[in-house]
């Protein structure tokens, strides 16, 4: 969530947009934020995953080798009981796979463009069978704490926000260097 609300305060029209959308939303549904207005909200869903997609929660995924691979197309063998690392920041910040990777951009996760990313390179809650059970949980908790903040304050950068999020590097998750300061206003109707 802090990552989701420091690109939101960094990108105004992105987060004015999604404001525009909770608040219509909440029109629809009587004002209350159910479940099932939550998951109407497709841009918010747009938001949280190209935040998951900038600033996994783990920088890597780690597997053990349950049988000898070879690697097509290579002279490169996994041996059984090898442990395999895949760098899912690496990945998910290639230009080849998320042009731009540096910029914040919920479009790349709309349902006409989801289809353009190749199967296996967003998996910030890791992929196959060994995918987090958690997800569904975590995506719902996250975007409802992100809906509530958006509809009730204004998200600005500070003086201490950076202008570039700096990861701890002492740190196995990825966290930020020094926080994520940023300053919330009331929004007024």
């Amino acid at each position: 969530m802090s990552y989701a609300l420091y690109e939101l305060a960094m990108n105004e029209d992105i987060q004015e947009q999604l404001r525009t959308q909770l608040q219509e939303t909440m029109q629809k549904h009587d004002g209350k934020l159910t479940y099932q207005a939550l998951q109407s909200v497709n841009y918010l869903d747009m938001i949280f995953s190209e935040t998951l997609r900038k600033y996994p929660v783990y920088p890597f995924l780690d597997r053990t080798c349950t049988k000898t691979y070879r690697v097509p197309g290579t002279d490169i063998v996994l041996d059984k009981g090898v442990f395999a690392f895949t760098s899912i920041l690496g990945i998910q910040r290639d230009p080849q796979y998320f042009p731009e990777p540096e910029r914040f951009d919920p479009e790349r996760f709309s349902d006409a463009n989801r289809g353009n990313i190749p199967r296996c390179c967003f998996m910030s809650f890791g992929e196959g069978p060994h995918k987090c059970l958690g997800l569904r949980l975590g995506y719902l908790q996250g975007k409802l704490g992100i809906a509530h903040i958006i509809l009730n304050y204004r998200v600005h950068p500070c003086a201490s926000t950076p202008a570039k999020m700096e990861f701890n590097l002492h740190s196995f998750l990825i966290t930020p260097r020094d926080g994520v300061p940023l300053k919330l206003t009331r929004v007024t109707n």
